[in-house]
């Protein structure tokens, strides 16, 4: 995992506090922090709070805006007034089903779910702040991210973790191909744009590669010498599935980012972290 410990001070907002840091850290909802409750220097706010399954949104509509969209505009509030950089991360589900491909940044958002419709609200509010407030913001819509420590609803998570563990898989479709993308190189596209990044900008951050979820399961099947015991279900198939998205980052790539990781290397470490974690 990338440290930002080794680069910045860091301050730390959650509800779920990381063990074994350095980073001061100070458990709170983000709808409720104060201004007082952060140290006044903070330069810039990374905002990565929010509910990202897509499932528990759908039937937690209430929930889902509660957090990502009315969390979002508190820390925008806490932003203004501090005067610092505000860094959003978005996600690629705010397009919803691609009218072309690769895709940029001016293509059209479509919301295709309850999680989508928070995120494009979150992008709207963000847009607001910079032009009626003159905030420095940017909005960083990630693809499909991976690696150690991330949510376990994810499809890499989940693939991983029953492959180790021995048990069945159970997956509603594994012809959608996704952009997936590790964490390091998402991070220091986050970094980037601490860094080089002035007024209101919107950067797609992805590979620009398309994998499907059974070439995954393939390549996990090869990092892991064990076969996958996959059974297909119906019921979990979703409606109106996105059957293919990938990026053009093309425009953080200008400032000087490109992913540094490959699909093998990235799921090879993310594997290896899952398993030492396992027989502890």
């Amino acid at each position: 995992m990338y440290n930002l410990e080794h680069k910045y001070k860091v301050f730390g907002v959650s509800n779920n506090l990381r063990k074994n840091t350095k980073i001061s850290q100070i458990k709170k909802d983000i709808q409720k922090i104060k201004i007082s409750d952060i140290p006044k220097d903070i330069s810039c706010i990374i905002h990565l709070a929010a509910l990202t399954d897509l499932d528990f949104c759908q039937k937690n509509p209430t929930k889902c805006f509660d957090v990502n969209v009315y969390g979002t505009q508190n820390m925008l509030e806490i932003s203004k007034k501090l005067n610092a950089k505000f860094i959003f991360l978005s996600t690629s589900h705010v397009f919803g089903i691609p009218q072309k491909l690769p895709i940029n940044e001016n293509h059209s958002r479509v919301p295709s779910s309850i999680y989508s419709a928070s995120k494009i609200a979150g992008e709207v509010l963000c847009e607001s702040y910079a032009k009626l407030y003159g905030m420095d913001i940017s909005i960083i819509r990630l693809f499909s991210v991976y690696g150690p420590h991330s949510s376990p609803h994810l499809v890499t998570n989940k693939i991983i973790n029953q492959t180790i563990n021995n048990k069945k898989l159970y997956l509603g479709n594994v012809t959608p191909k996704r952009d997936f993308i590790f964490i390091n190189d998402a991070v220091n596209a986050i970094l980037l744009s601490i860094k080089k990044s002035h007024g209101l900008q919107i950067f797609n951050v992805g590979t620009g590669t398309a994998t499907s979820i059974s070439q995954l399961c393939k390549k996990i099947e090869k990092i892991s010498k064990k076969k996958i015991n996959l059974e297909i279900k119906k019921s979990l198939k979703r409606k109106d599935e996105i059957k293919k998205i990938y990026s053009n980052s093309n425009k953080i790539k200008k400032l000087g980012w490109k992913p540094r990781t490959s699909l093998d290397d990235g799921l090879k470490q993310t594997y290896n972290w899952y398993l030492s974690k396992s027989k502890k």
